[in-house]
């Protein structure tokens, strides 16, 4: 059988609607939130990252749901939101991939979309003769 790849985080939340975006984003805070989940040295390089990200994330449920009332400057405030979130989804995921390396499990209970990672192996193409036919075919044609 073939190597067993480790599952990655998915970055589509790059590209969601807004409302894919909020319930994405309500599901990951839900899950970092919770200190079990993910242990505190996974944060030791850049301590701030979390705090910062969920008090963006607070930011950005209030701003969602006032949007819905349509002013534009509430909508534009939340694609300035969306936007920093985005950054720190990105940081986030980087050092969560990072983390898993020691603890697989840390992607799986933290909310993001996984995929794998599937390398075929590079396959040599097989060289076909040509027969003694064939060319006396294609010089009839040419």
């Amino acid at each position: 059988m073939g190597k067993q790849f480790q599952p990655r985080i998915r970055r589509s939340y790059r590209s969601m609607t807004p409302a894919k975006f909020y319930s994405f984003n309500q599901r990951v805070r839900k899950r970092l939130s919770e200190p079990s989940n993910i242990a505190e040295s996974a944060w030791a390089a850049n301590t701030t990252l979390l705090s910062s990200y969920l008090s963006t994330s607070d930011k950005h449920a209030e701003v969602y749901h006032e949007a819905g009332y349509g002013s534009r400057l509430v909508i534009s405030a939340r694609e300035i939101l969306q936007a920093q979130l985005i950054i720190n989804l990105d940081e986030i995921a980087s050092v969560l991939e990072a983390e898993s390396v020691r603890n697989p499990e840390v992607l799986l209970v933290s909310g993001f979309d996984l995929t794998k990672e599937r390398r075929s192996s590079a396959r040599a193409k097989e060289i076909v003769p040509v027969s003694e036919e064939a060319k006396v075919n294609a010089a009839q044609l040419a």
